[in-house]
């Protein structure tokens, strides 16, 4: 009897050191790794292409799939409606914060990821106008095109987008004709 109790004692000791184990090092790291993950999420230079692969798609016209890709792109936070106009092939979201509440060079270096990420995703998709308060920009396929080559699609490898559109993005957002108002 006196070993079986001493067995469970072991274990009982086991199960608590354990139990703190995952309490208190390892349930706060992935709290963290997971916060940080968010955060990049929101960083167009270190977003996670494989976050909005699962929203490719031949159509433009399907709003929810569109509504959840832009939940997954940078620029989620900020407040914002869809509008689709099927007939002209183009999408508008109209967001609720003003440019200036965001930040000018950041609202730049994420429409143009966004951009690039629907045009890539969404194979009808022609135009995209993003309307602030304080100022609006549209983005064309064509924009697109000139700036990554024809094939977009062909950019939807996590290689290829790290060297042609994140590692590229930084210059591009400085003074880009590509931002029409």
């Amino acid at each position: 009897m006196a070993a079986r109790n001493k067995w469970i004692m072991a274990l009982v000791i086991v199960g608590v050191i354990l139990f703190a184990l995952i309490q208190g090092v390892i349930i706060p790291d992935n709290i963290k790794k997971a916060e940080q993950y968010r955060l990049d999420q929101q960083n167009p230079l270190t977003h996670d292409l494989n976050a909005i692969l699962p929203y490719k798609s031949k159509y433009m016209g399907d709003a929810s799939n569109l509504s959840n890709l832009y939940a997954h792109l940078p620029l989620n936070g900020v407040k914002k409606t869809f509008q689709l106009y099927p007939e002209a092939l183009t999408l508008e979201l109209n967001y609720e914060e003003t440019v200036s509440e965001v930040g000018e060079e950041s609202v730049k270096a994420a429409l143009l990821y966004d951009s690039v990420a629907a045009f890539a995703l969404i194979d009808n998709l022609q135009a995209i106008r993003y309307r602030f308060p304080d100022a609006t920009y549209q983005m064309t396929r064509l924009d697109m095109q000139q700036l990554f080559g024809e094939n977009l699609s062909g950019l939807l490898n996590q290689e290829k987008w790290k060297t042609d559109v994140q590692d590229r993005l930084k210059e591009w957002t400085k003074e880009s004709p590509r931002f029409k108002q």
